[in-house]
């Protein structure tokens, strides 16, 4: 199964992300920018939703530390902040997306998988076929 780390301040929207992807991903939650670092590095989620406006350490402060740490891992930024400025300045730290809040849930599934795809296939491209050397990949 694949892990999601979301990463928001509003415990309320942690549960509903929770209760949302259980059973497709593994999620894990973090209400802080620090404790999400921590969870980063520990346990390499397949996928992260991030919140941009946190208390303490920004979420794009965060991004660019995940982004040192690991950057095939795609990260969703989530904001309230309707200005394009932040949103554009998180695509150029390394961000996959963003979606605005209030999110759309079905959204955020399109989001989610295009964004664990589209890593696992840059992850396959770097690969050399599966199988004993000289036979066709498994299919």
């Amino acid at each position: 199964m694949l892990r999601m780390l979301v990463v928001d301040d509003e415990p309320e929207l942690l549960e509903i992300f929770r209760a949302h992807f259980d059973g497709r991903y593994e999620v894990d939650t973090a209400a802080s920018g620090a404790a999400a670092v921590e969870r980063f590095i520990r346990q390499r989620p397949d996928l992260v939703f991030l919140d941009i406006n946190m208390p303490g350490t920004s979420g794009v402060e965060v991004l660019k530390l995940f982004r040192q740490t690991d950057s095939n891992i795609p990260i969703i930024m989530v904001t309230a902040n309707s200005e394009i400025r932040i949103a554009e300045e998180c695509l150029k730290e390394g961000a996959f997306s963003y979606v605005p809040k209030p999110f759309n849930l079905i959204y955020m599934d399109h989001m989610a998988a295009l964004a664990t795809e589209q890593s696992r296939k840059r992850g396959q491209a770097g690969r050399p076929p599966e199988g004993p050397a000289g036979s066709p990949p498994k299919r």
